[in-house]
């Protein structure tokens, strides 16, 4: 089992700390692999967009996605090396994080010089999970990295530019700060933990949502939107094979996901890959003729330091997050909830995808 775990955030966020926390927790079950922070090595190099003679901030960021791009092939190839497959790779910032220093038309512009064309859903799947830790204005300081020259204000927006950049990655965590940095190792722990379970049992929360009393207006604001067609595939009972056409970014990708019922009835997932789009359409052909395909926008936001999707199917919509023991979450206040489903099957895809399936209406 390989994992690839992005730890990111804003300047002065505890990385550091919490990287020598999970080689610590890790290293002993698993072969940890930690990929430095490029634009820091970059600078540390001499290599800076400020200063005497800078580099122009857009060349700069080219230079740094290259470096990532080149290290995260090294890996890559490394990985095929190493005999025990329990691995953790941790990268300090991943191929996203550029999008926080300029914005997206030029970090489009910077795709558009690469050699290789890659699209923002290409780095969006490269990655099993994204932590992101959220700086506090009272832990700032600039004296573990010489390279760091933000002051704490630009240093906390940065942060928040940082997340938003990675919006619409399936897998968020949002770590916020604490009095006692070991408490906050200790969630970036179990996170970490959650995605290394071969069978990842979802724990959600899950709401219907009356979208007439719901601010579309705020909620474009602050999220990233992707279009999601769904199809199921013939499968025997205690199995769902998934196939989804995800178009984000004006770009389509394809995945493909499988998933264990067990006999408490609970859904485990067992697969999860992209796949390309001949083998989409050979899959397509075992399309459960049951169930119609489901169409719908997905609404990628954060909010009190959880990270929400907003589905709309037709004229109804489903709130999720996903939990942890003990979670308790807050809802967003811009989202007007009608009632809790989480334990409701109606609201469950594949039931909604059932050609027989009741039509949801707003109370």
């Amino acid at each position: 089992m390989i994992r690839k775990i992005v730890l990111t955030g804003g300047p002065g966020s505890g990385k550091t700390t919490v990287i020598e926390s999970i080689k610590k927790n890790f290293g002993g079950k698993y072969k940890v692999i930690v990929a430095d922070e490029t634009a820091s090595h970059l600078m540390g190099m001499g290599l800076r967009p400020f200063g005497d003679n800078p580099i122009p901030l857009l060349d700069f960021q080219e230079l740094v996605l290259k470096g990532q791009l080149s290290k995260e092939e090294v890996i890559d190839i490394a990985l095929n090396y190493i005999p025990d497959n329990n691995i953790i790779v941790i990268y300090d910032r991943g191929l996203i994080d550029n999008m926080a220093y300029i914005s997206e038309d030029e970090f489009n512009l910077i795709l558009n010089r690469l050699e290789k064309k890659y699209t923002v859903n290409d780095f969006l799947e490269r990655y099993d999970l994204i932590i992101n830790l959220v700086s506090r204005e009272d832990f700032y300081t600039t004296e573990n990295n010489p390279e760091r020259t933000e002051k704490i204000g630009e240093a906390l927006s940065l942060g928040k530019k940082t997340l938003e950049s990675w919006m619409g990655h399936k897998n968020i965590k949002i770590v916020s700060p604490k009095d006692d940095i070991n408490d906050k190792i200790k969630e970036v722990l179990n996170y970490i933990n959650e995605v290394l379970d071969e069978e990842q049992v979802k724990s959600q929360k899950k709401y219907f949502v009356n979208l007439d009393n719901t601010n579309m207006e705020y909620l474009n604001s602050i999220s990233k939107v992707a279009n999601i067609e769904q199809t199921y595939l013939d499968s025997p009972d205690n199995i769902e094979k998934r196939l989804r056409i995800i178009t984000m970014n004006n770009v389509s990708t394809y995945n493909y996901t499988i998933h264990k019922i067990n006999d408490n009835g609970i859904k485990v997932k067992i697969s999860d890959k992209s796949i390309s789009k001949e083998t989409y359409e050979e899959l397509l052909e075992f399309k459960d003729k049951n169930k119609k395909t489901i169409i719908k926008d997905r609404y990628y936001f954060p909010y009190k330091d959880k990270y929400f999707t907003l589905d709309i199917i037709d004229d109804y919509g489903i709130l999720e997050v996903n939990i942890t023991d003990n979670n308790k979450i807050e809802t967003p206040p811009f989202i007007d909830i009608i009632e809790d489903v989480s334990e409701n099957e109606d609201f469950l895809n594949i039931n909604i995808a059932h050609k027989n399936s009741k039509q949801f209406t707003k109370k």
